[in-house]
């Protein structure tokens, strides 16, 4: 997978951050003009987000190619698109982007999301959310294989529709690691971790930031090694908010701001091996 890095800012929380600052081929979107974009994306929003993502990736060249035609690209060799590389994309509200991303994927893959939410809800209306889009990849995606959602709350897996719940695969931690069949996206949600850890701005889970790591790093070291199907792009979102008044504001920047550094710190090395 080749090293591409963009910083998709729509709340403007990462204008608080410095982890991305100073780093030579980061690609940082400020989007916090686009309207229709909190929680659910309309129609306008989609194509301006789209476009944006698609500029991620400048010609598909961000793009791991196994064979076949790299993905983001037509087999003629045409189009564009960036699922390739490590993206940030703000606070949960904007989790939506990932099936984005992925509708820029031209090859079979497996998508891994570690997420407290199943994001498995029925729109009321004919709208993309930060709440439906899983659903959205499997019912629009015709390249996606298998899903496999780590550390969401049984509680709200329960709500799923039956149909629905029996194309994911759930796990209630991370002790084990998916066993999936494709190259892999991995979407993070960091809302899976407990809360005396990280804070979001969303109810969160029980997850440690070092099992979240853990799986993110495990994945990394078995599909990018000899043998492995190839890690095809990474999403982190789960910021807090800007003006988030449940916590200490200040707090939960930084370690947010840790945890991404982090990520970023381990996706630079595996691609300077």
């Amino acid at each position: 997978m080749n090293r591409n890095i963009s910083v998709l800012s729509l709340s403007g929380i990462y204008e608080a951050q410095t982890f991305y600052k100073g780093l030579d081929g980061v690609n940082f979107i400020d989007l916090r003009d686009v309207p229709g974009t909190n929680c659910m994306c309309d129609d306008a929003a989609k194509e301006t987000l789209a476009a944006a993502i698609r500029g991620a990736g400048g010609d598909g060249s961000c793009w791991r190619s196994a064979g076949a035609s790299a993905p983001g690209k037509d087999s003629d060799g045409s189009g564009d698109g960036a699922p390739g590389g490590l993206h940030f994309i703000d606070n949960g509200n904007y989790h939506y982007l990932s099936a984005l991303f992925l509708e820029f994927v031209r090859e079979p893959f497996s998508l891994v999301v570690l997420d407290h939410h199943p994001d498995m809800q029925a729109p009321m209306f004919d709208i993309l959310s930060c709440g439906g889009w899983i659903l959205h990849v499997i019912e629009n995606n015709p390249y996606v294989r298998d899903i496999h959602v780590i550390g969401a709350d049984p509680a709200l897996i329960s709500r799923v529709d039956e149909k629905t719940r029996e194309r994911v695969k759930f796990y209630e931690n991370a002790m084990e690691l998916p066993v999936t069949e494709h190259p892999v996206y991995i979407s993070v949600d960091k809302d899976v971790i407990r809360r005396d850890e990280l804070v979001t701005n969303w109810d969160q889970g029980e997850l440690s930031v070092s099992e979240v790591l853990g799986v993110v790093k495990d994945l990394f070291q078995r599909e990018e090694s000899e043998g492995g199907k190839g890690i095809i792009g990474i999403d982190i979102c789960g910021e807090c908010a800007p003006e988030q008044q449940d916590c200490d504001l200040d707090a939960a920047i930084a370690t947010n701001q840790r945890f991404n550094e982090e990520v970023m710190q381990y996706f630079v090395q595996t691609q300077t091996l």
